[in-house]
């Protein structure tokens, strides 16, 4: 398979940065549904990432190229505030 980044690297880095790892193509949109869908139950069920104490911290989403020279074959990018 064509990858930008081998799946056992990506697991590691996540592992090693306590980080979700999921897959998901930008180039074909495979997994992108299900990333997002995945990351929003974590979020769900993790209540500090969403209460009022929180408020200064989040993502950003836009369809909209805010700063950003690609595109993506999905349409819509995120940005972490």
């Amino acid at each position: 398979e064509n990858r930008e980044v081998d799946r056992n690297e990506g697991l590691k880095f996540a592992r090693k940065h306590s980080m979700l790892f999921i897959e998901a193509s930008a180039k074909t949109c495979d997994g992108v549904q299900c990333a997002f869908e995945e990351l929003v139950e974590k979020i769900i069920q993790t209540p500090g990432l969403w209460e009022s104490e929180s408020q200064n911290r989040g993502v950003k989403l836009s369809n909209k190229e805010e700063g950003y020279g690609g595109g993506g074959a999905c349409g819509g990018y995120c940005s972490m505030l």
